[in-house]
C-alpha cells in the first residue's frame, strides 16, 4: 500500500500553550500523507475559542483533514486521562501524540509513513527531535519514542496502554504519588520490551518549540526510570496472559 491509502492516527493533548496554533497549522499541512486528528483539551479556558484553532479547524476543512476536538474538565490526571481520551478514538494501527508545542515540516510524516506501511508491524519510528535537550532528563542522549513518532497499535499494545493511561499517574499530572511515571520512558521501553523494532529516523525532523524550558530535575531519577520500566514488565505480563487465555474466535 502507498501512504496515500492508509490514516495516520493523530492526537493532540493541549493544556492551551501559545504554540499549539503553529503545531496544527504544520500538522495540517503535511503532505503526500492522510491523516486523522483528536484534539483533547484540558486548559481551563477552552482553547477553540481562542482565533488560532479556530481558524486551524478552518485549514482542516479546506484540506480535507477529519479533525475532532473534545474539552476534558479532567485536572488532576488531566494528562493520563486526557491520553486516555485520545486513544479511545485513535483505532487504527498507525498511532501518533503530538505535543502541543511540537512543529514539523511538511514531509515528517510522509517520511515516517514510507518506512512504517512498509515494515507492517513495528514498535516505533520516531523523528529526530530539536531542542529537546536536558527536557529529556536520562533520555537526552539514548533512542526514544518523541511525541510526533508512529507507533504501531495491534490488540496487546491498545489493551497494555489503555492499562497504563487508566491506571498510572505521570510526572505531568497534578495529583500527588509516590509512584509516579513517565510516559517517554514508559513508550521508548514498551516495544523493546515487547520485541517489537524501533527507530529514530534521522531524514525526519521535528522542532520543539519550548524554548524557556531548562532542567527538570525530577526526569534526571532513576527511580522514574525503574517504575516505569516495572509498570512496562508488569502490563506486558498481565495482558499477554490475558489474550492467550482468551476464547478463540470460531
Amino acid at each position: 500500500m502507498t501512504a496515500g491509502e492508509q490514516f495516520i492516527d493523530v492526537g493532540i493533548l493541549t493544556k492551551g500553550k501559545p504554540t499549539l496554533g503553529m503545531t496544527l497549522a504544520t500538522l495540517l499541512l503535511q503532505e503526500n500523507v492522510r491523516l486523522r486528528v483528536r484534539l483533547v483539551d484540558t486548559a481551563d479556558k477552552p482553547v477553540i475559542k481562542r482565533d488560532d484553532v479556530l481558524f486551524a479547524l478552518k485549514l482542516a476543512q479546506d484540506r480535507g483533514v477529519i479533525c475532532e476536538y473534545e474539552y476534558s474538565k479532567e485536572r488532576q490526571r488531566a494528562f493520563s486521562d486526557g491520553r486516555l481520551r485520545l486513544l479511545e478514538s485513535m483505532t487504527g494501527p498507525h498511532t501518533c501524540f503530538l505535543d502541543d508545542d511540537i512543529v514539523l515540516p511538511s514531509s515528517t510524516f510522509a517520511t515516517l509513513a514510507a518506512t512504517a506501511f512498509q515494515a507492517g508491524a513495528y514498535g516505533y519510528i520516531a523523528p529526530v527531535c530539536l531542542n529537546a535537550g536536558a527536557a529529556r532528563g536520562f533520555l537526552a542522549d539514548r533512542p526514544h519514542y518523541s511525541p510526533g513518532g508512529l507507533f504501531h497499535q495491534d490488540a496487546l499494545v491498545r489493551a497494555i496502554l489503555r492499562d497504563y493511561y487508566a491506571t498510572t499517574v505521570d510526572v505531568l499530572d497534578a495529583r500527588s504519588s509516590h509512584e509516579k511515571v513517565w510516559e517517554l520512558a514508559f513508550l521508548s521501553e514498551l516495544f523493546p520490551a515487547l520485541g517489537r523494532e524501533t527507530l529514530v529516523l534521522p531524514n525526519a525532523i521535528s522542532y520543539h518549540l519550548d524554548y524557556h524550558r531548562g532542567m527538570r530535575w525530577e526526569l534526571t531519577e532513576e527511580k522514574l526510570l525503574e517504575r516505569s520500566r516495572a509498570k512496562v514488565e508488569e502490563l506486558i505480563a498481565k495482558h499477554r496472559a490475558a489474550l492467550m487465555s482468551a476464547p478463540k474466535a470460531g
